[in-house]
This record gives C-alpha cells, sequence and structure tokens, in this order.
C-alpha cells in the first residue's frame, strides 16, 4: 500500500472519528494488542518449540520448509500459518520456502527458552483457569503440570545462576559424592560432572517421566558412568546403588518448598537425611518469598513464576522460615547467600 493513499486513509478515518477519539482507540488497541499477541505468540513459539522446529534452525541456521514438513508429516496450512505469523512478528525470517531465525528469535531461545518452558509446564493451570476458579477442577484432582517441562525449564533457568553457585560450594567442600534429590533433567548433577573428573554423582526424582528422560540423555552421555538416576521418593529413599552409598553431600534445588505446607515433613526428612548420611554436607537452593511492594515495583518473572505456585496449591518461604526450618532439625548455616531481587537463597549445612 502507497503512503500516499495510507496517509489519505487516515486523515478519512480522523475525519469521521474526530482526532481525539481516533488517537483514543489507537492507544488503546496497541495496549490490548500486547497481551493478544503475546498469548498468541507464546502458542505458536511454544508448538514449533516441542516440535523440534527451532532447534533445527539453532543447529541448522535454515530450513527448507516444504521439506521438514514432509519428513515430519506436518500439516502444511497450519505450519504456514504459524511460521508466518512468527515471521511477520520479528521471530522468525521466512523468504522462498527457507527458513532462519530472525534476530528477535535468536534471543528467545538463548536464557529466556526456560521461561517458555516452565510457563508450558504449568499451561494446564491456564487451560482450566474458569474450572479451577468456580471450583468445578481442582489441581492435584482433575488435572497437573506438565513434570517434565518443569524439569526442562527449571534446569534452564538454574543453569543462569542456582546451580553455578550450588556446584561452588559442592567443589570447594571437597564433596566427591552427591546424592540429589529431585533431580529433574540432571543439569546440576551433569555440571559437576563434567567441572570434576572425580565426582560421582547419582539423582532421584519421583515422577517416572522424568525419570525415564532422564535414562533417555544418560545412554548419550553418562559421564563415564559417574552420573545416574533413579526412581524414588525423598521422603522415603530407596536403598542407592552401591558406588552412592557413601555420600558426603546431598544437594536439593527448589524441591522442599512443595511440600511447605506442612514444614514438619521437611524438618522430619530432614533429620534423617542427617541420620542416614552423617557427616555430609546438605546444599540447599529454594525460593524465598520477596516483598509484595518490591514487585509491584519491579514486576520481574517472579511474579508469574509465584502465580505458578499459587494455582498448583505450593508455596514459597521466606530466607527466615528457611532457616528456622534448618535449625529445628539441628543444622548449622556454614554458608548463606541469598537474593532477594531474584526471590532464591543457596545455604550450605552441616549439623550440628
Amino acid at each position: 500500500m502507497g503512503e500516499t493513499l495510507m496517509l489519505g486513509q487516515i486523515i478519512k478515518l480522523i475525519r469521521l472519528l474526530g482526532f481525539g477519539r481516533a488517537v483514543r482507540m489507537k492507544r488503546r488497541h496497541e495496549e490490548g494488542l500486547k497481551y493478544v499477541r503475546g498469548y498468541a505468540a507464546c502458542s505458536c513459539w511454544w508448538a514449533l518449540m516441542n516440535e523440534g522446529l527451532l532447534d533445527a534452525l539453532a543447529d541448522k541456521g535454515q530450513v527448507h520448509l516444504a521439506d521438514y514438513a514432509a519428513q515430519r508429516g506436518l500439516d502444511r496450512a497450519v505450519l504456514d500459518a504459524t511460521v508466518e505469523y512468527l515471521d511477520k512478528i520479528g521471530l522468525l525470517h521466512l523468504q522462498a520456502e527457507q527458513l532462519s531465525l530472525a534476530e528477535g528469535g535468536r534471543e528467545l531461545l538463548a536464557e529466556p527458552r526456560g521461561l517458555f518452558e516452565l510457563l508450558y509446564a504449568y499451561e494446564p493451570c491456564f487451560a482450566n483457569l474458569e474450572q479451577l476458579l468456580k471450583g468445578q477442577k481442582r489441581y492435584g484432582r482433575d488435572l497437573e503440570r506438565r513434570i517434565t517441562y518443569v524439569g526442562l525449564g527449571s534446569g534452564r533457568l538454574c543453569e543462569q545462576l542456582p546451580y553455578p553457585i550450588m556446584r561452588r560450594m559442592v567443589l570447594e567442600h571437597g564433596c566427591k559424592q552427591v546424592l540429589d534429590l529431585g533431580c529433574g533433567d540432571l543439569a546440576l548433577l551433569a555440571g559437576l560432572c563434567r567441572q570434576d573428573k572425580q565426582i560421582r554423582c547419582h539423582g532421584v526424582d519421583f515422577s517416572p517421566e522424568m525419570v525415564r528422560y532422564d535414562e533417555q540423555r544418560l545412554a548419550e552421555e553418562d559421564c563415564g558412568g559417574r552420573l545416574t538416576v533413579q526412581l524414588g521418593d525423598v521422603f522415603d529413599l530407596p536403598e542407592l546403588p552401591p558406588p552412592v552409598e557413601q555420600v558426603d553431600c546431598v544437594t536439593a534445588c527448589d524441591t522442599f518448598h512443595e511440600y511447605l505446607q506442612e514444614p514438619e515433613r521437611i524438618v522430619d526428612l530432614l533429620n534423617r537425611l542427617k541420620e542416614r548420611f552423617r557427616g555430609a554436607l546438605l546444599v540447599v537452593g529454594e525460593f524465598c518469598l520477596q516483598d509484595g511492594e518490591w514487585l509491584r515495583r519491579h514486576p520481574t518473572a517472579s511474579l508469574e513464576h509465584h502465580l505458578f505456585h499459587e494455582l498448583s496449591g505450593q508455596q514459597i518461604g521466606t530466607a527466615a522460615q528457611w532457616r528456622d526450618i534448618f535449625a529445628q532439625a539441628g543444622l548449622t548455616i556454614v554458608e548463606e547467600q541469598v537474593f532477594d531481587m531474584i526471590g532464591h537463597g543457596y545455604f550450605a549445612l552441616r549439623a550440628r
């Protein structure tokens, strides 16, 4: 459409609506579009990310759309609509059947990718929000989060700060046999194995789906047999494989808060861990509740994270609550780092 023709139409609209009303309508539509486009773009991004197309673009640089659709058995009309939309909002670049990532798309596949995976994990809560609101459905009874994506999203986000801090605590204390409770996608342990060629790591997770994912990953890389995983309940730990019986460090990242509605269970668990693995270092990373007024002034991703937890019946404790729980379990904090601006804390603990 030519600029002259466009200008003429704008003038015509202003005459029809009046300048003030036209400006207000434009401003309000743009404000609403931020939220509508966010939902539409996120849904399209999820579909292509989960299908593997975005990773293919990241690995190969570009993909021939017709060939990819044929190889994967994808509906071409749906694929075209999705790709063309993401092309027009600047996340993909499509030219003559050749598809590549635009700069905006490359940025979203970097650090923010974990945000998309974690939101997808809790998407069932939002898809059923009206029913949850009316009491027609209940989390845990009628719907659940997608646990594998909890592990993937959390693992990717934790790689930015939590895991490096926790790994440093483990390694600086000279630990060589590490047991991770609620191990998720094994990212914490895999990083330890890469940093220390003498360390032996074992993860326990209660989700069969998550453990199956981990076993597939270990089939590709098990760090020379030094990284293993096992299905199990952290509150009723199974017998561990002989190579990891002599645990000198127990780690848990974002595991305990899921049981914070019954803090006495966490205290009891810590006591049992202390008795079973005498002398072991305990390294805990946990969410620490942020001040509500601070979040109003600084609306970080913690707002969405709090919403995920509230909709799924989970609680977030304050740093003071975690210190109290550790004290009740007879544990001394030998190192602590709490970052209020991101709502996360890290504690290295030993029995008194």
